[in-house]
């Protein structure tokens, strides 16, 4: 038999259906006027459909050009140490550095005036990514600089992030943009929790904010464009997570073009994710390990480039756990190797082009007032 009898057997036998079939369908199992209504679910103001097909897609050709967002070799995993005390601090990134963490994250928001040196003993910088989650008070640009020099790095091979609690005058950062430290984001955004198009719209604003900044200290536009990263919290709803980091993406390419920085691409923009803290001890510490599989699981699907797993301070494993449940979804479950997991997904591209619709035109309102 060939393989066209095959096909048409099997379309004989199970005919294709579309969108109107499953309404059909779902008003019998409902058995009421508004079925689809009651099937209806929103974020704020957007709505969202249970059911999403092809021709969804067709006034959406633009997505296209968004695909293919992530380097290969996936997203790194940069696990979060809190320093209170250098040498604890210190000994807590090198035994999450053995377990297979790519980088880690300082948090010195409340270590002003914390050693750099000693943090960072034994910690081969040119083989991971050390970031940090400042102030502007710890002075971190002068601390970095000096370090680099002290230990002769070769700068090109260093790559980090400088993720700011406020985000420091010009002069604070100028020096560290205009260095050789090219692989190092000067200008990390924190965008803090709210509605996923009030992220995406507030960050959007600090970026245009920051740009007309330091375009005034007569920096390169492209140099402080490419200094700029976003960290994310992670959102409860598993869908909107995956549709607000590709969204964020999409828009961001878009400010770079109304800068006129055309060699930008949507895949130049690092995307850091955090997962969200425990709020009830009720189910954990299980509970928290589920919630950072499905808050790891959809930052990935929606193409961070890297990942935080918070871990329950008051249980000491649990920051094993979170780090391993990384290391699977890499490792085991081999996710690094698809560069975008959910392209051309009917209800996900959908999703994206709603929250980028509305977040911009919230972005556009902000600038105007």
């Amino acid at each position: 038999m060939s393989e066209s009898s095959i096909h048409a057997i099997l379309n004989e036998s199970f005919p294709k259906s579309g969108k109107e079939e499953w309404i059909r369908v779902a008003s019998l199992e409902l058995g009421n006027q508004n079925e689809i209504e009651n099937l209806i679910w929103k974020i704020g103001e957007l709505k969202f459909y249970p059911y999403y097909e092809e021709k969804d897609l067709q006034d959406l050709s633009y997505l296209k050009h968004y695909q293919n967002p992530r380097e290969q070799g996936g997203w790194e995993n940069l696990p979060m140490v809190k320093v209170a005390e250098e040498s604890h601090a210190n000994e807590q990134a090198l035994e999450s550095l053995t377990m297979g963490a790519d980088g880690v994250m300082f948090d010195v928001v409340d270590g002003i005036d914390f050693n750099i040196n000693q943090l960072l003993t034994e910690i081969n910088w040119s083989f991971c990514r050390i970031s940090f989650l400042a102030r502007p008070e710890t002075k971190i640009v002068t601390k970095i600089l000096d370090y680099v020099k002290q230990n002769e790095y070769a700068s090109h091979e260093l790559r980090g992030s400088i993720f700011w609690t406020t985000l420091p005058q010009g002069d604070e950062v100028k020096s560290l943009i205009l260095s050789s430290l090219k692989n190092l984001h000067a200008l990390g955004i924190i965008v803090q929790p709210s509605s996923p198009v009030e992220e995406i719209a507030k960050a959007l604003e600090q970026g245009a904010r920051l740009m007309d900044t330091l375009t005034d200290l007569q920096i390169e536009r492209e140099m402080i464009f490419k200094n700029i990263c976003l960290s994310f919290s992670a959102e409860e709803n598993f869908l909107i997570n995956i549709a607000k980091i590709k969204a964020a993406r999409v828009l961001w390419y878009q400010l770079s073009q109304a800068f006129e920085i055309p060699a930008f691409l949507p895949s130049d923009l690092y995307i850091h994710v955090v997962s969200r803290k425990s709020t009830s001890a009720t189910f954990d510490p299980h509970g928290h390990m589920i919630r950072n599989t499905t808050d790891g699981l959809s930052s990935v699907l929606g193409n961070c480039n890297a990942l935080t797993l918070c871990s329950d301070d008051h249980i000491k494993w649990t920051s094993r756990i979170s780090l391993h449940v990384s290391n699977i979804l890499k490792e085991e479950s081999h996710l690094d190797k698809v560069i975008d997991p959910v392209a051309g997904a009917y209800a996900i591209e959908s999703m994206v082009n709603s929250l980028a619709e509305a977040a911009w035109k919230n972005f556009q309102s902000k600038m105007i007032s």
